[in-house]
């Protein structure tokens, strides 16, 4: 699945905001030749790694950008970040409790990190995500899509009144564009095409119990107001190619086997919690 990188700017706002500091899991380290220095700031090197180190530590979705695109955002963060460390060492900040608290924060975010990585990366099969995909599969051919109309309107009487025109030779479109109060009744009430669970609950529902190029013969209730759905056609629901859904795949079994992992080590520790309340009680004593 291909990230398009499309500006840097929102990226540069965004660093600024954040103080531009990057947390991130080192990279593995490279030799000084395939590593070259990319700054120097008062004789001390930045290099590539530094610049990979920080990329990782950016969203998921700019993660897969290519690296001439967030370079120069990069390194001018990187050059900053190192001056103002510098200046903060000087007075030293790196002395204080407050930044030893947050190291220690850091710290062990920093190895959780290292943690899950090494323990569930390699659980990570190919075949593992083929499975996933194969479940997918099976699941959409249990689907389908709709192409619907519908006629929105404020009232019951009013989408009442509208079915009795239909069933006495009304057309659709032309009922829509006339009286729907929907977004879609310039276009004759044409909803496109749409799988489950894109519509609200009831919609959905009622979908299921008109018969192809059929009108509902009651209104349909949702929050918008009371609706007249017509079924214009159905069709099998898509599947996707493998390749256009496997990072997406891959990302949903990374989380679930680091949930599992983390329920793994729940249960074998002892742990105890306060709740807010009692939090609030102990601080009022």
């Amino acid at each position: 699945m291909k990230i398009t990188f499309r500006s840097i700017a929102p990226l540069a706002a965004s660093l600024a905001v954040m103080g531009a500091v990057f947390i991130a899991v080192p990279v593995q380290a490279q030799s000084v030749e395939t590593d070259p220095v990319v700054a120097t700031i008062n004789g001390v090197d930045v290099r590539l790694t530094d610049i990979e180190n920080a990329r990782h530590s950016l969203p998921s979705q700019l993660q897969g950008a290519p690296l001439r695109d967030v370079y120069p955002v990069l390194l001018e963060s990187l050059i900053n970040s190192r001056l103002a460390a510098n200046e903060a060492k000087k007075i030293g900040l790196d002395q204080s409790a407050e930044f030893k608290h947050r190291m220690a924060r850091i710290s062990e975010q920093i190895l959780e990190r290292i943690l899950l990585a090494r323990k569930i990366e390699s659980q990570l099969t190919d075949e593992l995500i083929m499975d996933r995909y194969q479940q997918l599969v099976e699941g959409a051919k249990a689907q389908s899509q709709v192409r619907a109309r519908h006629i929105l309107v404020d009232s019951q009487d009013q989408a009442i009144d509208l079915i009795a025109d239909l069933q006495g030779g009304g057309d659709f479109a032309t009922l829509a564009k006339a009286h729907s109060t929907g977004p879609s009744g310039a276009r004759g009430g044409d909803l496109g095409w749409f799988g489950p669970g894109q519509m609200v609950a009831e919609f959905d529902e009622a979908i299921k119990g008109i018969e192809t190029g059929t009108f509902s013969p009651v209104p349909v209730q949702t929050k918008f107001g009371w609706h007249v759905i017509s079924v214009e056609e159905r069709r099998p629901f898509p599947v996707p190619q493998y390749q256009d859904v496997r990072e997406v795949l891959a990302n949903e079994l990374l989380a679930e086997l680091g949930q599992a992992y983390m329920d793994q080590l729940r249960g074998e520790a002892e742990i105890e919690k306060k709740s807010f309340k009692e939090v609030v009680e102990a601080l009022q004593q």
